[in-house]
C-alpha cells in the first residue's frame, strides 16, 4: 500500500489500464471484501460476509461495468440485505432475479396445478395475474408507504398506469399507509 492511494498494490497496473475483471478473477472477492468495508465505513452498514455461493457467482460473473460495476453491487447488498451473510438474493443480477421470480412463482402454482382438470372451464391465465399483479403493487405501495410516484417508480410503470390498475384491482390505498 502506498500512502496517496490506499488500495493494495494487487489493485494497481500503473503503466497500462486495468484489464477487464473478468481477466483478473483471482481480484473479484478481495475486491468485493474491500467494498463490503467500504460501505461499513462510509453508509454505516452492518458487518457482512459473502456465502459460498455468492463467492462463487460473483467469480464467474463477468462484469462488463468493471470494478465500478462490483463496487455497486456490493454496496446495494450490503444496504439492502439483513442478513450478515450476503446471498445471491442480495445481488440484482437482472438474469438471477427474473429465474428466481420464475422460480417463486412456479414453486407457489405447483400445488395449484395439481388440480388443472377442475380449471378447465375457467381462464386460469385471468385467474392468477390479477392476483399476482395485486400482490405486487400492494407489497410496494406498502414499501412506500402508499406513495403511489414512488411506487410507479419501483414498479417500472407510468403513475396514470398504477392508479388505473389500483381501481381495477380495488386496492384499498388507506389499509397501506
Amino acid at each position: 500500500m502506498t500512502e496517496k492511494n490506499p488500495q493494495p498494490e494487487l489493485f494497481q497496473n500503473s503503466s497500462t489500464a486495468p484489464l477487464p475483471l473478468k481477466e483478473r478473477k483471482a481480484e473479484i472477492l478481495p475486491l468485493a471484501r474491500r467494498f463490503i468495508k467500504l460501505s461499513e465505513e462510509q453508509l454505516g452498514t452492518a458487518p457482512k460476509e459473502l456465502s459460498k455461493e455468492i463467492e462463487e457467482h460473483l467469480v464467474t460473473y463477468d462484469w462488463p461495468g468493471g470494478e465500478k460495476e462490483l463496487e455497486t453491487a456490493v454496496k446495494r447488498a450490503c444496504i439492502l440485505s439483513d442478513e450478515t451473510m450476503l446471498q445471491i438474493e442480495d445481488f440484482d443480477f437482472k438474469q438471477r432475479q427474473a429465474k428466481s421470480i420464475g422460480r417463486f412463482v412456479e414453486v407457489r402454482l405447483k400445488s395449484f396445478m395439481k388440480n388443472i382438470n377442475r380449471f378447465e372451464k375457467f381462464n386460469l391465465y385471468d385467474m392468477v395475474i390479477p392476483e399476482v399483479e395485486k400482490s405486487l403493487m400492494v407489497m410496494v405501495l406498502k414499501e412506500t408507504k402508499g406513495n403511489q410516484i414512488k411506487a410507479a417508480k419501483i414498479l417500472g410503470i407510468n403513475r396514470n398506469t398504477l392508479r388505473s390498475k389500483i381501481r381495477t384491482l380495488k386496492i384499498k390505498l388507506k389499509d397501506l399507509k
